[in-house]
């Protein structure tokens, strides 16, 4: 292809790329076009594409931010079932550069897109009939559930989707797994620096942005309204929040000037300017979903929009089976209903036939009306004249299939309406409490996603909070944040134990070999061979980051040095690796690489024994104290000289500095023991709606699992509640502080006792073990 055609000039199918210069793969079929770059195939590695960045496009930015996606990459792992692979999200894996050595663009995961189709497409119940996809609530709630997921393991690293609509998103037909594409479009954060989303949808847009744009900063806000405007497009058949009929003249007709404006028709207060769709089926839902749909769109500045981890909490409960709160309708088995309430689809039915019904009725009178009028027989001499009677008989009964036709219709708005009214719904979910108690409470049982062993990226983002607690002179988190990644090395087996010659050997050979700028690319292939039979080869993952550094790729080798760390978080020389690419990076690295190398010298301090190379034949044992300490001075002259100029002075300044924090760090108490607790003052007490008079007043108790990182891991009440009250207990205890028991110095999971009092719409919090006092 031509540069004219976009591409840059030998990067068309039968091209070479390389990634992150050590490996080289051919391009083969081109895949797509678009504004930004191309896709290709790539035949030596079928599981993957390559997308190839236009070249009048600014190369230096671009890089910028596959560096920040790579360092922040969400934690979204392909899904397997049944043997089969999922791909969440086609997030950039590797750099790939040209034959010169210029940054040309990025390698991702292939998806499968003849397995997914577009979000939109279920929304509708003809297009989904017509595609082949499911009609019922069930699917869709799943769906809502797994893109809330998504969006937040995306929040989590602080990017945003911004233009976040149906015909943007896709899912796998067969398991309703989303499925994110163009994520380089998305908002990324980087180092100091934000990645802007270049495109919005009007529809989809707050309206605190419709005016006057988003400003940085702000992409959090936005994702969230679009979030819940697409689960409510969901669970709604398509029916956008801010359409519906309007009251006068003075009501917007464009989506966008009507979010402007705060039209939002299906609250559970009703707007009085704008009536809710006929076929919407909003009232329907139970009060919780409501709820979170108000706390969306509400107009209130002292509302907060429910995050996508809210969503996806409060969606999965209704999503799996095993809930009981979605039931199969027993007028249609294709419909589902949530428990307790009417079937929306069938209401929408009736809605949309009683109409059809009314149309046709109105269309045959009209067209009896226009025909031309019966030719009257003649009058035979001697007959008499028609009676009036009969005439009168004929009038009257074109007059009453008008009448007819007027009824129906009144009938289908009285029936719209009547749904739509929050207050009869409400009136009528009373009914059901009070004749079934126990149907219109809840007992709330809540427990976080297990989690799994310790990923790579979960390393990441902890040393980066150890550098920033120890910024902040924050020594408890620093203490903590090191006991945790410590203690995950004893999950992972050990390949350099037994044989001490052999572990002597490939010791030496990986710190000393492969850092050189003449390095042999074989070694490369060497290490990558090693880490793809082993990814917890620590040496060879440290080796191949050296030889990352002498390229000038401190991204590259600051990911392989992250891996020696999962690897073996308890070697500092893998530690020391990192300090030496964050200086590279600038920005502020400084401070971070002098952070870091105090962290490494702790490390290599705590765990001498453990990792210093064994002894040669003939030396006497020094408890590895003496080995560490060559170890960690022959890795720091070896980073000294990766890079000319400056380069060493800077090094040195921050393995000095290092050394002074490094001191402080050792000189730390132990932290005293304690049990597990929350932090008093983010106990703040909340209101919430009470649904039912005869629950308005009462107390519980909380009992509460804190993990040894200080977060929540499950929250369960003694006694039924309100689902309102057990919606605003989760929500308060997410945004609490909790201090995780201490035992001998050590960090564990522990459980602490809460109270919960509730009287009259308000619920307060104490600690079950406080004394009694005036103020609680």
């Amino acid at each position: 292809m031509s540069r004219k055609q976009g591409v840059t000039p030998g990067l068309s199918p039968g091209g070479k790329i390389w990634l992150d210069k050590v490996r080289s793969l051919v391009l083969g079929k081109l895949v797509k076009s678009g504004g930004a770059g191309s896709v290709y195939l790539l035949p030596g590695a079928s599981a993957q594409v390559a997308k190839l960045y236009h070249p009048h496009l600014d190369r230096a930015a671009n890089r910028r931010k596959l560096e920040a996606m790579l360092e922040l990459s969400p934690e979204l792992p392909d899904q397997v079932e049944n043997g089969k692979r999922y791909v969440q999200i086609a997030w950039p894996q590797a750099a790939v550069f040209d034959g010169q050595g210029g940054f040309a663009g990025f390698v991702m995961p292939l998806l499968d897109m003849a397995q997914t189709a577009e979000l939109e497409q279920i929304m509708q119940e003809r297009q989904a009939r017509a595609a082949g996809l499911p009609t019922g609530l069930g699917p869709k709630l799943t769906l809502a559930a797994n893109l809330a997921a998504v969006l937040d393991a995306l929040h989590q690293q602080q990017h945003y989707v911004v233009d976040l609509k149906p015909v943007n998103l896709r899912f796998y037909r067969d398991s309703l797994y989303i499925a994110m594409l163009d994520c380089d479009g998305f908002s990324i954060q980087g180092h100091a620096e934000r990645f802007p989303a270049e495109q919005f949808t009007a529809d989809y847009l707050a309206p605190e942005f419709q005016r006057k744009g988003m400003p940085a900063g702000t992409e959090m806000a936005q994702d969230r309204f679009a979030l819940a405007v697409v689960i409510f497009q969901l669970l709604n058949f398509g029916i956008h929040p801010y359409s519906g009929r309007p009251g006068n003249a003075q009501v917007a007709t464009d989506i966008p000037g009507r979010i402007r404006d705060g039209y939002y028709a299906y609250g559970v207060k009703r707007h009085k300017l704008l009536a809710p769709n006929a076929t919407s089926g909003h009232a329907l839902m139970p009060p919780e979903l409501r709820a979170m749909f108000d706390r969306a769109f509400s107009q209130s500045p002292n509302s907060q929009r429910p995050s996508a981890a809210d969503w996806a909490q409060l969606l999965r409960g209704y999503a799996q089976r095993s809930g009981g709160k979605l039931v199969v309708c027993a007028a249609n088995p294709e419909h589902q209903h949530f428990a307790g309430q009417g079937c929306a689809a069938c209401a929408r039915d009736k809605v949309i036939g009683a109409a059809a019904q009314a149309s046709a009725q109105a269309q045959a009178s009209a067209q009896a009306r226009q025909a031309p009028p019966p030719r009257r027989p003649r009058t035979l001499p001697g007959n008499a004249a028609p009676a009036p009677a009969a005439q009168g008989q004929s009038a009257v009964s074109d007059t009453g299939w008008v009448v007819i036709v007027i009824l129906i219709v009144l009938f289908v708005i009285g029936f719209a309406i009547w749904t739509a009214v929050p207050d009869d719904a409400e009136k009528k979910t009373g009914q059901q409490a009070t004749t079934v108690p126990v149907a219109g409470l809840e007992q709330l049982d809540w427990h976080a996603r297990k989690a799994g062993a310790l990923q790579q990226s979960d390393v990441r983002r902890a040393v980066r909070s150890l550098s920033q607690a120890m910024g902040k002179g924050d020594d408890a988190a620093v203490v903590r944040g090191l006991q945790l990644l410590y203690r995950s090395e004893r999950e992972k087996s050990s390949g350099y134990s037994g044989d001490l010659t052999r572990t002597r050997l490939r010791t030496s050979m990986m710190e000393s070999m492969g850092w050189l700028p003449g390095y042999q690319s074989s070694l490369s292939d060497t290490y990558l061979d090693l880490l793809q039979a082993d990814s917890r080869d620590h040496l060879a993952a440290a080796a191949l980051a050296r030889t990352h550094l002498s390229l000038n790729e401190p991204q590259a080798a600051r990911q392989y040095f992250e891996q020696a760390v999962w690897a073996r978080p308890t070697d500092g020389v893998a530690w020391l690796g990192i300090a030496a690419t964050a200086l590279l990076r600038g920005g502020g690295g400084e401070q971070d690489a002098a952070n870091l190398v105090a962290l490494a010298q702790v490390t290599a301090q705590r765990h001498t024994a453990q990792n210093a190379m064994p002894a040669e034949e003939g030396e006497a044992a020094d408890n590895g104290v003496e080995r560490t300490a060559s170890r960690m001075e022959r890795a720091a002259n070896m980073l000294r000289l990766v890079q000319p100029g400056a380069y060493p002075k800077r090094w040195d300044k921050a393995l000095a500095d290092g050394a002074l924090l490094a001191k402080k760090l050792a000189a730390l108490p132990a932290p005293p023991d304690q049990g597990a607790s929350v932090q008093r003052d983010t106990m703040a007490t909340v209101a919430y709606r009470v649904l039912s008079e005869a629950q308005a007043s009462g107390e519980s108790r909380l009992t509460l699992s804190i993990a040894a990182d200080g977060s929540l891991t499950a929250a369960r009440a003694e006694q039924y509640m309100e689902p309102m009250l057990n919606k605003v207990i989760l929500d308060s205890l997410k945004s609490w502080t909790f201090n995780p028991s201490v035992k001998n110095g050590q960090f564990q999971d522990g459980k602490v006792e809460v109270l919960v009092r509730y009287r009259n719409g308000r619920a307060s919090f104490v600690p079950a073990d406080a004394p009694a006092t005036t103020q609680n």
